[in-house]
């Protein structure tokens, strides 16, 4: 194997390797400047050492959460080995508190960068008074009366559906339109959009499971670990919540909220469903990509299990942000809109 350090000097650190024109100048800079630093060079050289895209995007994401980390004044050690002989991505220290983070990238970003055309009749569908996120997508290039037609039995179809509740929608010759998918309730009075692509709704739910399974088999023994998944989607945190406590359904066996004529609980095929894998108590996401300069965080803490207050307050600190936008469509209006998968 290729020694990264040889690598990483024939294509440059200050350029972050063959791929970094891509990256914004200032992240490039602040990244190459950790050549001085003897804990991040080995993952600036690996960086810079990589020949295909895939391989970059990887340590690419590991590079945002560290280039996060310090500057909320982090002390950060990579690849830290485990007893069992794997690694831990980095030892995080900060004061008194530590914990071992455990990063993986959900490769999505060729869905999650086309663009597509919003056409504001979807606004009608946000005016449904049902506490519902509803996930819709329809073929390009619609005629304003296919359209009109989508939403029209999109809208039929909401108002007496339940959560899981899928319809694809077709015209008269039986070409299809769209289709509508129940994803989850919401706290709001009405629908919340969400947007997926023309060719199908994308489920990544199990993908960020196989994720989430393969980082906690890195866990360090006896001590507190963190999965942090890493995507490119802007609705991509809805999804990491539900791989980790489990698919929404209806409850029979309980009563519902004040003011709500269901109640809801998830199902047990989470990551952290009842019982299982109890060491696990806290997990992050965040939205990453070559461009941005800003990396969108969202924390997910265990309910039932114990952290020491102080550390609670770090991760929140580190990781807590507002929750993902209520619609894609909101506040676009006509034009283009990057879909969420």
């Amino acid at each position: 194997m290729a020694d990264p350090r040889r690598m990483s000097r024939h294509y440059g650190r200050d350029g972050l390797g063959r791929f970094g024109l891509e990256v914004h100048r200032t992240l490039r800079e602040r990244i190459g400047a950790w050549s001085a630093r003897p804990s991040l060079r080995p993952l600036l050289d690996t960086l810079c050492a990589q020949t295909t895209l895939k391989g970059f995007l990887d340590y690419w994401a590991e590079a945002r959460v560290a280039d996060l980390l310090l500057s909320r004044g982090c002390r950060l050690e990579w690849e830290v080995p485990t007893p069992l002989g794997r690694t831990c991505d980095f030892h995080v220290v900060r004061g008194d508190e530590q914990f071992y983070l455990h990063v993986k990238r959900l490769a999505n970003e060729e869905t999650s960068a086309r663009r597509l055309g919003i056409s504001s009749r979807l606004r009608f569908l946000e005016r449904i008074k049902r506490p519902f996120i509803v996930r819709v997508r329809w073929e390009e290039h619609l005629s304003e009366d296919r359209m009109q037609e989508f939403v029209e039995r999109a809208a039929r179809f909401i108002k007496i559906s339940h959560v899981g509740d899928e319809l694809t929608v077709r015209g008269e010759l039986g070409q299809e339109l769209g289709g509508v998918r129940i994803v989850a309730p919401w706290e709001g009075p009405h629908v919340s959009l969400a947007i997926g692509l023309p060719d199908g709704f994308i489920d990544e739910v199990p993908r960020m499971r196989r994720l989430l399974k393969r980082a906690h088999r890195q866990f360090m023994p006896r001590a507190t670990n963190v999965i942090l998944l890493a995507s490119a989607g802007v609705n991509d945190a809805s999804d990491v919540e539900t791989a980790l406590l489990g698919a929404h359904e209806e409850r029979w066996d309980t009563h519902p909220p004040k003011g709500r004529r269901v109640a809801y609980g998830r199902a047990e095929d989470g990551f952290w469903s009842p019982r299982r894998r109890p060491m696990s108590r806290a997990g992050a996401w965040c939205r990453v990509g070559l461009e941005n300069l800003d990396l969108p965080t969202r924390l997910f803490l265990r309910e039932g299990t114990h952290l020491p207050g102080s550390l609670e307050s770090l991760l929140r600190e580190l990781f807590e942000a507002e929750r993902t936008p209520k619609s894609n469509a909101t506040d676009t209006g006509p034009g283009d809109i990057v879909p969420g998968s």
